[in-house]
């Protein structure tokens, strides 16, 4: 039997919480604008987030059918930037148990073909901690964390306890990237955020979860980081440099260099799609710590040639297909400890 494909790195805007953002109108600091047809934009701070293209962003049939087409049989959802928790602290948890409802919705209409990752509202933490106990009773896998919650770093002990959470259940996060703290950079030299922006947003979440001995503390925390790790595994050296030479003048002392932690703790997904640099993370990694990540259905994924991306990774690596199925599927089957697809 063929291995089944499992994409971790996905997106799903529910309908009501689309039609809310598109509620809010473009005085506010982040909202929805409805262009005509399927297609939606997503503005935060006066800036272009995300685009909405594909109707099975927002309608399952319409995902299914993208799904088949592209033969991936499993997705685990999350709903993307912006999430609740840049809204004020009541609306954002309202929104998170409203999304999550919907994840929940989804995941018993199509068994097997949909699981979810918690959505959390991060700006009320002690709110986040029983959202959180709420979904893992609900069935979620795993949890959405963005690269940075509201322009906070990811790190700040006033998180740990949705940490301590996720250690206790053996919950996985997705890093994936918030509006990124660079921004005012990022603008002032016109370059996209979703050039460089996310990408190293996200990587400074995750390596501050390591430098700052999140990690140590919680020794089943486990995450997948989006966008094929970001910049982490082109800078494996600088991280043991940087770790070896200047550790001590920042107050950081850990029990194993950072870049081990990462590469026996963090999962890059393969939304890149772009084969050296594929190549490049798995050299470091290992196929048993990669898997599958779309993008879908954002204008900068390929739900259409994942698969294929992952098979000629194999070819050209010399990868044998029980390497090449942990990437397709096994890994991300075993770490949010899905059942068996029927």
């Amino acid at each position: 039997m063929a291995q089944r494909t499992v994409d971790a790195h996905n997106h799903y805007y529910p309908k009501v919480y689309l039609d809310y953002l598109c509620s809010k109108g473009s005085t506010a600091p982040m909202y929805a604008q409805h262009d005509g047809g399927t297609h939606y934009r997503v503005w935060q701070n006066g800036v272009c987030t995300a685009h909405i293209d594909r109707p099975g962003h927002y309608d399952l049939e319409a995902r299914i059918k993208d799904l088949d087409a592209a033969g991936l049989d499993t997705q685990v959802l999350t709903v993307t930037i912006p999430g609740p928790e840049v809204l004020q602290a009541e609306d954002g948890v309202y929104w998170a148990k409203k999304c999550n409802d919907e994840l929940k919705e989804a995941m018993d209409k199509y068994p097997g073909r949909f699981f979810f990752m918690a959505t959390l509202p991060y700006q009320a933490v002690d709110a986040a901690c029983e959202e959180l106990e709420r979904c893992y009773k609900m069935g979620c896998r795993g949890i959405q964390m963005f690269s940075n919650f509201n322009g906070e770093p990811v790190y700040l002990e006033k998180f740990h306890p949705i940490y301590e959470i996720a250690n206790k259940y053996e919950l996985p996060f997705l890093v994936h990237p918030a509006y990124p703290l660079t921004a005012d950079v990022m603008t002032k030299m016109k370059i996209p955020f979703q050039l460089w922006g996310y990408t190293l947003d996200t990587s400074m979440a995750v390596m501050s979860l390591i430098f700052q001995g999140v990690f140590e503390k919680y020794p089943k925390l486990t995450l997948v980081h989006g966008h094929l790790g970001g910049t982490v595994p082109y800078f494996v050296r600088r991280i043991q440099d940087s770790y070896k030479g200047y550790a001590k003048e920042w107050g950081i002392e850990l029990k194993e260099s950072p870049d081990i932690t990462y590469k026996t703790r963090v999962y890059p997904d393969t939304t890149s799609f772009y084969l050296p640099a594929m190549k490049c993370c798995l050299e470091w990694v290992g196929p048993g710590q990669m898997g599958i990540g779309t993008d879908y259905a954002h204008r900068v994924g390929d739900p259409e040639g994942a698969i294929k991306a992952v098979k000629d990774l194999g070819s050209q690596a010399g990868l044998n297909q029980d390497e090449i199925d942990m990437i397709l599927g096994k890994n991300f089957e075993k770490i949010f400890k899905l059942p068996p697809l029927k």
